[in-house]
Formats: structure tokens, C-alpha cells, sequence
């Protein structure tokens, strides 16, 4: 049996043995009884220490593929057929004979929701984790946290709510949760019994639609002008809710405009629907000052909002929340009176120290500075590269633009190109209900962790992959 390394892989030799082994006898290629090559022959035959092969041998033992036996060597197990290659060995990253298959390494990322790990507030965040535990540990005992969240955290949210988006609420009505998508699950549950008709934009925020979709909802999209939302498009809809991105439409960016902001909620109350106001990432506006937020002109309490710190802080950190109106404060209270928290209390005290002390609105203050510098280097490049050949909407906010190319190319293409030279960018395929009303061309691209210094070279690359035959 002819055993294949390579030295110059970053996977370590008896890596690369255990995995070549371990596929061999999922494909059935080794069967139940047959031997391994001794450890000093296969050794001497890869030019290679003996140790190295035990080491690979060790642990298909421990994970149960062959058995050790003193005198005898090593010999493959039986194993059951549900664990074939076809459901485990196939998915292997690492398989040395799909070496010569795997993708390039990507050098740059264009993800839109990744954040670059030098801006965030370390010393800042340590003096919150500080001050927690030292709270911590003056308790005489540690609790759950309380259902809704803690209340130094909601009343935190609050305050800065109010200051920053002009959001009329009190601590009573904010939920914590932990993340945006199951902020969309406990709305979900709250509207069970209703019709489950749920209208978004398209194209719209995929993650919150898969959300609605698992729970058996009929999706119903809206299509999305340069202004928002189009409001001809919901005149006769009979929804219970209607979920949008009104500061900065996700992906196209657009704003609703204020005219069509006193309308839908005009609608919302005519019809008896709610309204889902995501405020994803409203604080990064750069070409003028923050928009005031939906709820804040609600005179009718038919605004459901939500927010979320992974866009601001870190997607690790987990932390959203939920300002519900007080007409839906009764029915929360019925289906979640048994739940506890998701979020942990040390991460809320945490959060809550860190907003309170003003330390997040300096450190939103440096972000909008430093994303508008991003967004503007990227701007000039993207002009300087493509020219009059590509359209770009999305700018003024956020951390991503839309490019879409006047070209022949399809958008798989375009990222087929893109990843054959270490290059990765995105589709907005996911974000329509129906791919087909894709823009054929047009690729998402965040700027949040490209270094701006190469961006001109980068971007260079791409075009000239993109132009040709």
C-alpha cells in the first residue's frame, strides 16, 4: 500500500498518515482484519521517524479504527456501514488525495460582517471584566441570570437608546438576548397564534428569514426602491408582521425616506401589524448624522426594535436585545415566564459596566472615524480601478458596498475568478427569495479587515481576472 506526504504541507506528517489511513478504512479499501505496514518499514519507506508513524497509529487506535496487539502489529476494526466515507470520510478537509483539488488560500476576505480585531477597546473592555468579577465576588451567592436580562444592562440599553437613536422606552421592555437571529426566534414564538404571515424586504437579511421560514411562517418579500421599502407593494397586505432595515437597507443600503417612515406606520396601524425594526449597524453613518430611528416616531406603539453589539463590538461577544411595545410586554410574559437568560450574567455586568462608564460611545465615535476612512479609501480605489465599467451603491454607512460589474460575466463567475487567486468576495444570491432577481453581476464587498494599503492592488487584480475572455 503506497502511502502519500507531503513535506511541504502545513499538516503534520503523522496528520497527514491518520487521515490517508483513516480514509482507507471508511472506503472500505482496508477491511475489518487487515494489517498496517510495521512502523519501522512504513518509517524507512516515507523517509521519516518511526515515532512519527506510531504517533499516527496511536491515534487511530484511540479513535477505534484499528487495534494494537503485541506480537501482531496493528489491525483495522469492523466498522459499522452508517459510518462509511460517504457521511464522514468525504468531508475531510485535510485528505491528502484531494490535495491537488483544494481551493487557493484566501489572502484578502471582503466579508461584510467580519471586524477587524486591532479596533476592539481591550484595555477599556478589561476594566469592565475587572469591575464584574470584583461584583462578583462581593455577592454572598451567584443567581441565573434574571429572565429578561440584568436590569444594570437594560437600563444601560436604555439610556443609550434614547441619547443615541431617540428610542422612547424603559428598561422594562428591553430583552436581552443572545444574538439577532434568536431575538427573531422569540418573536416568532410570540406570534404563533396569529396568521404567520411575515413580510420582509428582498432582498433582505437571509439569517431572518430562515428564522421565520423554521417556524412554518408564509414569507411574504417586498421589493426595496432607492427610498426603502416600496410602500405600493404592501397597500393591500394582510401580514402580521413586517420586518426591514429602514437606517441602512440590508444590502442596497438605501434609507427609507421620512415621508415613507410616517406612512408605514400609518399602515401598521390601520392593518393591526407590527413593524420589526432592525438597527443593525445605524450608528455607522458617515456622509451625515445618525437617522433617527422608526420607533422613535411611533405614536402607536407598533414598533418592535432590535439591535445588536456584533456589528459594533464583536460577533463573539453575543449580545442583542429587543425593545418590545408595551402591548406585547403581557403576551412576552406568558410564553417566556419559565425561560432563563441566554447570555451569561458575567458577559451582561460586563456590558453594562462598559456602556455605562461612556467607554461604548467612545469607542462607536472611533469606529465611525476609522470605517469612514475605510469607506472612503475604498471608494477612491474602487474609482480609480474600474472606473465607468462598474456601478457602486451602498456608501455613506455601514461597513460593505455593492459592486456591480458592466459585464458579461455571471456573479459565480466573478467569484469563481476572485477565489482562484486567493480573493474572496460574496454573493447577494442568498438575500433574494428568488435568486433569479439576482443583479447578474453584483458582488458584496465589506471593507471591514482589507488592509487599505493594498486595496488599489488587490482591487487591480480582481479587475484584471474579471476582464478577461
Amino acid at each position: 500500500m503506497l502511502i502519500y506526504i507531503d513535506k511541504d504541507e502545513k499538516t503534520p506528517i503523522y496528520e497527514q498518515i491518520y487521515i490517508f489511513l483513516r480514509q482507507k478504512v471508511l472506503s472500505g479499501s482496508l477491511k475489518s482484519g487487515d494489517k498496517l505496514p510495521a512502523t519501522r518499514k512504513l518509517a524507512d519507506e516515507l523517509s521519516i521517524g518511526r515515532n512519527t508513524v506510531d504517533k499516527a497509529y496511536q491515534q487511530l487506535v484511540a479513535e477505534g479504527y484499528v487495534t494494537s496487539k503485541v506480537g501482531s502489529g496493528f489491525a483495522v476494526n469492523k466498522i459499522p456501514i452508517e459510518f462509511s466515507v460517504s457521511n464522514q470520510g468525504a468531508s475531510s478537509t485535510h485528505s491528502l488525495e484531494k490535495v491537488k483539488t483544494q481551493p487557493v488560500s484566501i489572502r484578502y476576505d471582503f466579508s461584510h460582517g467580519a471586524i477587524d480585531n486591532s479596533i476592539f477597546p481591550y484595555k477599556q473592555w478589561r476594566k469592565s471584566i475587572n469591575y464584574a468579577l470584583t461584583l462578583m465576588e462581593s455577592y454572598s451567592c451567584i443567581h441565573y441570570p434574571r429572565r429578561q436580562g440584568e436590569d444594570s444592562l437594560r437600563q444601560s440599553i436604555a439610556l443609550y437608546l434614547q441619547r443615541a437613536r431617540g428610542v422612547s422606552c424603559n428598561a422594562s421592555q428591553i430583552i436581552i438576548t443572545s444574538g439577532q437571529q434568536y431575538s427573531m426566534e422569540i418573536i416568532a414564538n410570540l406570534f404563533e397564534c396569529s396568521s404567520k404571515r411575515f413580510a420582509m424586504e428582498d432582498p433582505g437579511y437571509d439569517g431572518v428569514r430562515i428564522v421565520f421560514q423554521n417556524h412554518n411562517y408564509r414569507v411574504m418579500p417586498i421589493p426595496v426602491k432607492k427610498d426603502g421599502i416600496c410602500l405600493a407593494s404592501i397597500q393591500s397586505l394582510n401580514t402580521d408582521l413586517l420586518y426591514l432595515t429602514p437606517s441602512h437597507q440590508f444590502p442596497t443600503g438605501a434609507v427609507l425616506s421620512i415621508a415613507k417612515r410616517h406612512k408605514l406606520l400609518q399602515w401598521a396601524d390601520d392593518t393591526n401589524s407590527y413593524l420589526i425594526e432592525d438597527d443593525y449597524d445605524s450608528e455607522l453613518r458617515y456622509d451625515i448624522n445618525p437617522i433617527p430611528s422608526l420607533q422613535s416616531l411611533d405614536t402607536k406603539d407598533r414598533t418592535i426594535y432590535t439591535g445588536t453589539f456584533s456589528k459594533s463590538l464583536s460577533p463573539a461577544i453575543r449580545v442583542a436585545y429587543i425593545v418590545l411595545p408595551q402591548s406585547l410586554m403581557d403576551r412576552f410574559y406568558r410564553y417566556y415566564y419559565r425561560y432563563n437568560s441566554q447570555v451569561s450574567f458575567l458577559h451582561q455586568t460586563v456590558l453594562s459596566h462598559f456602556i455605562a462608564s461612556g467607554n461604548y460611545e467612545k469607542h462607536i465615535n472611533r469606529l465611525r472615524t476609522l470605517y469612514r476612512k475605510r469607506q472612503n479609501d475604498m471608494l477612491a480605489a474602487l474609482d480609480t480601478v474600474f472606473g465607468d465599467t462598474a456601478n457602486i451603491s451602498g456608501e455613506g454607512a455601514g461597513k460593505h458596498l455593492l459592486l456591480t460589474l458592466k459585464n458579461s460575466l455571471p456573479q459565480d463567475e466573478l467569484i469563481k475568478r476572485a477565489e482562484n487567486i486567493g480573493i474572496r468576495v460574496y454573493s447577494t444570491k442568498v438575500n433574494y427569495m428568488n435568486p433569479a432577481d439576482c443583479p447578474y453581476s453584483q458582488i458584496l464587498l465589506g471593507f471591514a479587515t482589507v488592509p487599505t494599503c493594498e486595496l488599489k492592488s488587490i482591487l487591480e487584480e480582481l479587475h484584471h481576472v474579471w476582464s478577461k475572455d
